[in-house]
């Protein structure tokens, strides 16, 4: 697939305010693209979610390997780094104060099914008009009226809900990257931590989806396009408002 013009193309339905992004996993012993630009070029480590957002707000290709993250649930989560325990990341949740107790946490890391250690060993993020490779996985950040409008393209071909799950508090970086495994696209609500550290605006969310479903997406944006779902939603004007008194008192004052 032409992912340049796959780009120009969601640019023209959806009109997303930054770029349509490709994520591109590198397996251990491979490279990153050699025009990801990584953060140890500007003497930093940083959370995997600063670079997406740059990635997409600046129009820059980056990457990422496990030394370049100091974002130690981010390691974890996507199996980066190995977690002596699988309690690890549950005691953290609790330590944060985001679970009542050791339970509950672990039962949240169960639903969030962590990235077995070992599975990638990198993280290429890229906006799609400027791949030099092809993407495992796009992203596309907007406003939910611009995600209900991705939900009807991906449904006109699949006839498949996207769904959503989300913790409120972060760990978008494994969202993100899920579909790679599960083939599924999702519904991205960033948390607490993309929002602080990654500068995403509240009223932002994304889809990422397989890079393989891109074909039956675009064109099912583009057959419910024909058939009148478009974006902007287009609001119903063809109305006559109701008048106020103050209106109808200076009504009275008119003439021809």
């Amino acid at each position: 697939m032409n992912y340049k013009d796959f780009s120009e193309e969601i640019t023209r339905l959806i009109r997303p305010q930054s770029y349509p992004l490709g994520l591109k996993l590198v397996k251990s012993g491979g490279q990153l693209p050699e025009d990801a630009t990584r953060p140890s070029k500007y003497g930093v480590r940083i959370s995997l979610c600063q670079w997406t957002n740059m990635a997409r707000r600046w129009g820059r290709p980056l990457g990422v390997v496990a030394e370049d993250i100091n974002c130690t649930p981010c390691l974890a989560a996507l199996g980066l780094k190995r977690m002596e325990s699988s309690r690890a990341l549950s005691q953290y949740f609790l330590e944060m104060g985001y679970m009542d107790s050791i339970e509950l946490a672990e039962k949240a890391v169960r639903g969030l099914d962590p990235i077995p250690a070992g599975e990638f060993a990198g993280v290429a993020v890229f906006p799609l008009e400027m791949a030099s490779v092809d993407p495992d996985v796009v992203l596309i950040y907007g406003n939910p009226a611009q995600m209900a409008r991705l939900a009807a393209g991906y449904l006109y071909h699949s006839g498949e809900l996207i769904e959503s799950r989300t913790t409120g508090f972060g760990i978008s970086c494994l969202s993100a990257v899920k579909p790679n495994f599960t083939g599924k696209p999702a519904f991205v609500h960033p948390g607490r931590g993309e929002r602080i550290l990654a500068g995403t605006d509240e009223s932002e969310m994304f889809l990422t989806l397989p890079a393989s479903s891109c074909e039956s997406l675009l064109d099912g944006l583009r057959k419910t396009q024909e058939k009148g779902t478009r974006y902007p939603v287009q609001s119903y004007l063809i109305y006559q408002p109701p008048t106020i008194k103050p209106m109808r008192n200076l009504a009275e004052k008119l003439t021809d």
